[in-house]
């Protein structure tokens, strides 16, 4: 009977701890209640992952969502996906292509919804790619530096007059811990030597320290502060998601079977990775220009955290696009 009860007193441990462990690893929940009937929302990389599942959370709660996408068939697979997921065919969802890697389909992009819609409540730069191939644009700039940098920054203000027409409409830009695994002299070499090959995890973790940076500036712009828009960073943690198709650990079939019980445990569903979107989102809170992680706001690493770093790389951006300061290509 004593080795029984110390069996049962051993499964109660073991269940409780791998519990603790799955709560912990999902990090915070969304609680915010307000609707957003027939608010426009654009959410990039929307086919899959977290954009996916963000979108079916909006739209439940009555958003209309153009979802952009780089493969047009997918976005539209996507759409059949949300809808039969929501339960309500009537949905107002729009799929609409749109290549990050190049900056005349994100003119086309915005051409497109300025001729259908008259302003934007939300955009939500999710696309992303990690440890992809080493390569370069049409335009001229590395492919991840592009996707996950330089084309959220291009878009977001070529589509500011459609977000300046919303009260208090709001930038979401999807960033991640790796910024803190990069320093300055990366972030230099990387955005001046775009011919340069980094490391995977280097390019990765520079594009998404210059997208907090571009948060923390672009919100004291003031085309933006006096249009009350609210600009924000959100991490959403390590979430299981397609984005890992060219990691190495994981693009083997193999060793991602023998990894899969563990990821279960410490990795996030993409439901679980957009919470902290969502919240952001929804959230009364209206401080911009900051860095939410788990549904709450968090402090990013002092280089992102710096308005002297953050405004100089703006211009060094605007410099590497070629534009003046008070005009755009779009």
């Amino acid at each position: 009977m004593r080795q029984l009860w110390k069996y049962i007193a051993g499964s109660i441990a073991i269940g409780s701890t791998l519990y603790g462990l799955i709560k912990y690893f999902s990090g915070g929940v969304c609680r915010c209640s307000a609707r957003l009937t027939k608010r426009v929302i654009i959410i990039t990389g929307a086919n899959s992952g977290i954009g996916k599942a963000l979108a079916v959370e909006l739209a439940k709660k009555g958003a209309i969502l153009i979802l952009a996408c780089r493969d047009i068939k997918k976005g539209y697979e996507a759409k059949s996906d949300i809808l039969r997921e929501i339960g309500n065919p009537q949905a107002n969802i729009f799929v609409k292509h749109l290549d990050l890697c190049s900056l005349g389909s994100i003119q086309n992009f915005v051409f497109n919804v300025s001729g259908q819609f008259r302003a934007i409540y939300a955009l939500v730069n999710c696309a992303g790619v990690f440890y992809h191939p080493f390569g370069l644009t049409a335009d001229g700039f590395e492919i991840t530096f592009q996707t996950n940098y330089l084309g959220p920054f291009v878009l977001t203000h070529c589509l500011l007059p459609l977000l300046r027409q919303h009260l208090q409409a709001r930038i979401i830009n999807v960033v991640s811990e790796a910024h803190r695994r990069v320093n300055v002299y990366d972030l230099k070499v990387a955005t001046t030597c775009q011919e340069k090959e980094q490391p995977p995890y280097v390019a990765y973790g520079v594009s998404k320290l210059a997208l907090l940076l571009f948060t923390r500036e672009f919100a004291k712009q003031p085309s933006v502060k006096e249009s009350n828009i609210i600009v924000n960073a959100v991490n959403p943690g390590n979430v299981e998601t397609p984005i890992y198709r060219h990691f190495p650990a994981l693009a083997n079939p193999w060793l991602f079977a023998i990894q899969k019980p563990i990821r279960l445990l410490v990795v996030k569903t993409p439901k679980q990775g957009c919470q902290s979107i969502l919240h952001a989102l929804l959230t009364s809170n209206t401080s911009t220009g900051q860095y939410y992680s788990d549904c709450k706001l968090s402090l990013a690493s002092p280089i992102a955290t710096s308005d002297k770093i953050a405004r100089d790389y703006y211009h060094i951006t605007l410099n590497l696009l070629n534009w003046h300061k008070n005009e755009s290509k779009c």
